[in-house]
């Protein structure tokens, strides 16, 4: 800790420099991209992911930007409430420009809001870019679309084995990645586009802003993610900004955010060594067992499900029968262990200093990213999530469900639990994550995880009616006069809805209960989501959360 208090701002210099030779666009542009490598986005973001329509190949996607503040209303509306929140960021950047040796550190942090502000009325709203899977352009398009941009340049950087700005392990294959730069080209890997209404006004926002916003705007982004791994000062800074826009009162002790920085930047790592050292692994097969339970019951379900057509009903019986599990750890089709090549990516390539430790992670993430292109996608893979995870995962474009061994312990669960607790609990999360392989998104996916129509508009229709009942259901909450935005969180409701259906049948099903059995597993279920939120944190969860507030999701669930 003291070693990290007197470093003060200077493990930032490295990036600073970059952004302080920016002298035109061209230098700009790679810029940018050269922070994209080390997991720092600028203006717009981007990510390869598997396309959509093929199971079997992946794509290069450009999407729509984030900001700092929770949700675009944060910098849109005209309200006592919301326009504090704004003071509140420009001073923060402010007095953090000051600890970075800005000589005009109001005047920058009056530009880096004047260009987040442009941004966020540009973006795409949360219901609509939750239903955006993405459109198949051309780089002719994507010019078309954002001339201001140099997009040729963004991309060769990106593509390109250049050095980390501050010395640190590259990790990127001799000759980088030219299938990245082929993305998009006849022969190349597919290039999509998200967000296309965002990427038609950043155009204007690029043309309204001179390129001393955006360096303004680079060193916050820079200041705002390296700032919890830097000294006291900085730190307190931020601590005080979420003060004002979530409501907490204290920072986390600096041990707690050491070990946290540490399972992030070590995250597979330190997943085998708690899978081999600390997991209980007899939870593995008993979980397991659960989701075929709960499986059959999803199934018998559907022959009763009279808006479906029979065709239809029999595809989504498909779907459910090859719906695969990954339960506690990762594994082959054949069920062996099978730990990514991540676990031991990291070895001998960290060294004393605390920030300069999580940009080889970063940077380690971005190269196994952009080699993904080149590759098979592998539908068990894990993703961003590892097996300490204390949390559970549907993949709509894997068609596959992950059940990390984080979340296989108690209270969750546990083999030495009661059924009703272990049901009520772990066993409404595991049909919850079944049950989005056919909510609002997962339904527009096949059994292989392909988006595809693969249902009658008739059975279309009948979705669309009983859905619109549970979002008009979650309309109706609200918290300090704002409501639950039923169309977000529609998904995650119907997903409630039919875990705790499906996991109460399961549990019926597996031996004689009791009335103080059932009562103890909707009790379960209830602490499951049981929580102090904080009136601020609340409704920045409102706007921004795909999830309603934990005792919505409750009564809101029981209520179907």
């Amino acid at each position: 800790l003291d070693y990290v208090n007197k470093q003060g701002a200077k493990p930032l210099k490295p990036w600073l420099d970059v952004i302080d030779g920016i002298t035109d666009k061209e230098s700009l542009v790679r810029a940018v991209a050269t922070f994209n490598k080390n997991n720092i986005d600028n203006l717009f973001s981007w990510y390869v992911g598997r396309d959509p329509s093929d199971d079997k190949t992946r794509a290069l996607f450009l999407t729509q930007s984030s900001v700092t503040l929770p949700d675009k209303t944060y910098y849109t509306e005209d309200s006592d409430e919301m326009e504090g929140h704004r003071a509140k960021l420009k001073e923060r950047i402010g007095h953090l420009f000051g600890l970075i040796g800005r000589e005009k550190a109001e005047e920058e942090a009056g530009l880096v809001l004047g260009l987040e502000t442009a941004i966020a009325k540009a973006l795409d709203d949360r219901v609509v870019s939750r239903g955006d899977h993405g459109t198949v352009v051309t780089w002719d398009k994507v010019r078309e679309t954002t001339p201001d941009w140099m997009w040729r340049e963004w991309l060769e950087e990106l593509a390109a084995c250049s050095p980390s700005p501050d010395g640190g392990a590259n990790m990127c294959p001799e000759g980088g990645h030219p299938a990245v730069l082929a993305a998009g080209a006849e022969g190349g890997k597919p290039l999509l586009m998200e967000n296309i209404p965002f990427f038609e006004k950043l155009g204007p926002i690029l043309r309204d802003h001179p390129t001393e916003a955006i360096q303004a705007l680079m060193r916050w982004k820079v200041v705002h993610s390296a700032g919890p791994s830097l000294s006291d000062e900085f730190l307190d800074s931020l601590v005080e900004l979420q003060k004002d826009v979530y409501g907490i009162q204290q920072k986390s002790p600096r041990p707690r955010k050491c070990y946290y920085s540490t399972l992030s930047t070590t995250s597979w790592p330190a997943a085998k060594l708690y899978a081999d050292k600390v997991f209980h692994r007899p939870n593995m097969a008993a979980a397991g067992a659960m989701l075929e339970e709960i499986r059959a019951q999803f199934a018998e379900a559907l022959k009763g499900e009279g808006w479906m057509a029979d065709g239809d009903r029999e595809a989504a019986e498909h779907k459910l029968k090859e719906m695969f599990f990954q339960v506690g750890i990762p594994t082959d089709a054949e069920g062996k262990e099978a730990w990514p090549e991540q676990t031991t990516a990291l070895d001998g390539l960290m060294g004393k200093d605390l920030l300069p430790n999580e940009m080889v992670g970063d940077r380690l993430s971005i190269q196994h990213t952009l080699r993904d292109l080149t590759r098979v996608p592998n539908r068990r893979k894990w993703g961003g999530s590892t097996p300490t995870a204390v949390n559970a995962f549907y993949g709509a474009t894997n068609n596959g469900l992950w059940i990390p061994a984080g979340i296989l312990q108690s209270p969750f669960f546990d083999v030495r639990n009661s059924d009703a607790r272990n049901y009520g609990c772990i066993g409404a999360v595991l049909g919850h994550e079944m049950s989005h392989g056919f909510d609002d998104n997962g339904r527009q996916y096949n059994a292989r995880g392909e988006l595809q129509d693969w249902w009658s508009p008739a059975t279309v229709e009948g979705f669309k009616k009983g859905s619109t009942c549970i979002a008009n259901v979650f309309d109706s909450y609200s918290i300090k006069g704002r409501h639950v935005q039923g169309k977000l969180t529609l998904g995650e409701d119907i997903a409630d809805a039919g875990g705790i259906k499906f996991a109460y049948h399961a549990f019926e099903a597996s031996g004689e209960r009791s009335q103080a059995d059932r009562r103890l597993f909707f009790t379960s279920f209830a602490q499951t989501w049981c929580s102090v939120q904080k009136t601020k944190n609340a409704v920045a969860a409102l706007l921004s959360d795909v999830h309603a507030p934990n005792k919505f999701r409750v009564l809101g669930a029981l209520s179907q």
